[in-house]
């Protein structure tokens, strides 16, 4: 196994540096992608390579891990136990594996995507973005620190932002301000304090196994301040009332919002409040907080349950596609959050869980939302009846991908809501358990009552319109299908993670 790794390490000729190397990938493509653009193959033979290469050492890094490495490289030193750094620990090497898959198959859509939809147009730019957003993302994932994961947190709503804008129409700018304005308010005005605030009183920001928090009863109320600002500081895991950005920012290329909901955005803000609740405020030490002052935690459950609810009513309500599946994922995302609310250890491997299912979900969705807009140029509900006949398999991905927010067998994401209820009763909060039970069993009819009729209405009724379906490019029905296949694969095998 050493020589493996050694010889895997050879191409950068620095081993001990694995993390930052790993990192730097996706952004070593940027820069190749930029002096590249003239020759549109190349880059996009580039953006596919550099996906591969990062799911190769993303792989190198877990075997470190899988070897007990837990090493914690400290990248910028400001002195006082401050500083930019990383760290290969458990939920992050499961969000880099996620995020280096989930980047190939998104790669070769967007390349595809675009190409089809705006044939007039150097890409390169968008690729640059693409790339440069993942390699943010893969920092969050290895981050060691608060710290770092608040620089690299703001790197990638100010990446992301010309992807939103990128059709350049009123719309789209109208969105992009929306997107930059909500998420650098919650950031500078409730993440950052937070920072001070934490600094100031425990001179680290480290992310350390039990939390740098330590259970005292005068910490009660400096506990239920710090963690109200930091969940909503987190404006990209998209909470109510911080959600309203992310359904306004659906006016951009579908690849970019794939890349919104599965692989990088909204994923790394649930990332994060799971990371802060494990590592900065610490399971234990929130349960005794929440018994002390349901202002200390004990809030949030009821929180994410009421945003299920009321993000599932409003999706009901939704005729364009995308839009409906954003307000699915504001209710999927406040799903995480529930699970790892309950604050047991169980629970959060169980929240993580979620998170990997529902991102292939998720994107699973959005790549056959994307490839029916390509091939019939609808993007309404009620406007695909019988699509199911014309594109079966894709519309085959989308019922496998639609079953899993649904979160029925054989969707993995079953597993999930399963393994709560033992989570939750074995806690012994018997009002809690009662709640968590009926937010399920709520939003699990919600679900089905906007996914089934899609899926009857693209199988079982004539189309309402006699719409041109194009024959569909390789790279459009792969990705999607290959991601219906994986939720297959998670569900047979869930038992992985616990």
């Amino acid at each position: 196994m050493d020589y493996i790794l050694a010889f895997l390490s050879l191409p950068f000729f620095v081993t001990e540096n694995y993390l930052l190397i790993t990192a730097l990938i996706p952004l070593l493509g940027t820069v190749m992608i930029f002096l590249t653009g003239k020759w549109p193959r190349v880059s996009n033979g580039i953006t596919v390579a550099s996906s591969m290469l990062l799911l190769i050492y993303v792989c190198l890094c877990t075997s470190y891990w899988v070897l007990n490495d837990t090493s914690h490289f400290i990248l910028m030193d400001f002195g006082n136990n401050l500083h930019i750094s990383l760290k290969l620990e458990s939920t992050g090497v499961v969000f880099s594996l996620l995020i280096s898959f989930l980047w190939i198959l998104t790669s070769m859509y967007a390349i595809c995507y675009m190409k089809n939809n705006y044939p007039d147009r150097n890409h390169s730019s968008f690729l640059c973005f693409f790339s440069l957003s993942i390699s943010c993302t893969m920092f969050i994932a290895f981050s060691g620190d608060l710290l770092t994961t608040f620089v690299f947190y703001e790197l990638l709503t100010i990446s992301t932002y010309p992807l939103i804008t990128y059709n350049t129409t009123n719309e789209s700018m109208i969105a992009g301000r929306y997107y930059f304005g909500v998420l650098f308010f919650s950031s500078l005005v409730l993440f950052l304090p937070v920072l001070g605030l934490l600094y100031n009183e425990f001179r680290t920001l480290d992310f350390v196994s039990g939390g740098i928090l330590k259970f005292d009863t005068s910490f009660v109320t400096f506990a239920a301040t710090c963690f109200a600002m930091q969940i909503y500081g987190i404006g990209k895991a998209a909470l109510m009332p911080m959600h309203f950005w992310l359904p306004k920012v659906m006016v951009a290329p579908t690849p970019v919002s794939a890349l919104l909901h599965a692989v990088a955005v909204v994923k790394s803000g649930v990332f994060i409040i799971i990371k802060v609740i494990l590592y900065t405020f610490g399971i234990d030490n929130l349960q005794r907080f929440a018994q002390q002052n349901w202002f200390a935690g004990g809030w949030l459950p009821y929180v994410a349950g009421f945003a299920i609810i009321a993000a599932s009513l409003i999706a009901l309500k939704q005729k364009e596609l995308k839009k409906l599946l954003a307000y699915s994922t504001i209710s999927q995302l406040s799903y995480i959050i529930l699970f790892a609310s309950v604050f047991s250890d169980f629970s959060a491997k169980v929240a993580i869980f979620q998170l990997v299912c529902h991102a292939f979900a998720k994107i699973t969705l959005f790549f056959v939302v994307g490839s029916i807009i390509t091939k019939t140029g609808e993007k309404y509900v009620d406007r695909v009846h019988g699509i199911g006949r014309s594109m079966p398999i894709t519309m085959t991905a989308f019922t496998i991908g639609a079953l899993s927010m649904i979160g029925v067998p054989p969707a993995p994401t079953f597993w999930g809501k399963f393994l709560i209820f033992q989570a939750v009763f074995n806690f012994g909060n018997v009002a809690l358990a009662v709640f968590i039970t009926l937010v399920l069993i709520v939003s699990t009819i919600l679900n089905a009552m906007y996914f089934l009729p899609i899926i009857y209405n693209a199988f079982f009724l004539k189309s309402s319109q006699n719409f041109f379906v194009k024959k569909a490019p390789v790279f459009l029905v792969l990705p999607p299908v290959i991601t219906a296949i994986c939720t297959f694969v998670i569900f047979f095998s869930y038992q992985v993670m616990f």
